[in-house]
């Protein structure tokens, strides 16, 4: 038995509704490549520049293998980052779901804040165990 973590979404737009996450190192859906079960969700806050504002970001997962068919987990940023910035720790969150190779995983997520999102980068990993 092995345990392994996966990105499974990276979150950069400023939408306050839900999307499929489309960052450039995984866009929604992720598609295990092995039967396992997925046993932790890691949201983990970044910044691309000095101007980046990120404060409450949800992300919402869903796959027909899930009970319920969708989950959701929540990261929180340190505000608008500047020098010297304040780095967020990244928020676990306990799961116990399966997952199926070649069943997607869609990634959603949104800003859930007042102010204006700016840069937004947010990860969310996914911990397995096979």
């Amino acid at each position: 038995m092995g345990e392994y973590w996966r990105l499974l979404g990276l979150y950069n737009a400023e939408s306050t509704t839900y999307t499929a996450c489309a960052g450039a190192a995984q866009a929604s859906p992720y598609t295990p490549d092995e039967d396992a079960t997925l046993v932790g969700l890691r949201v983990i806050v970044g910044g691309d520049a000095a101007t980046t504002l990120t404060e409450l970001v949800q992300f919402r997962i869903s796959c027909t293998t899930f009970n319920p068919n969708s989950m959701e987990a929540m990261g929180l940023g340190s505000g608008l980052l500047t020098a010297p910035a304040l780095k967020v720790m990244p928020i676990d969150h306990p799961v116990n779901q399966p997952v199926k190779a070649g069943v997607p995983i869609t990634v959603e997520a949104r800003n859930v804040t007042a102010d204006t999102p700016v840069g937004v980068s947010v990860a969310l990993m996914g911990k397995f165990v096979s």
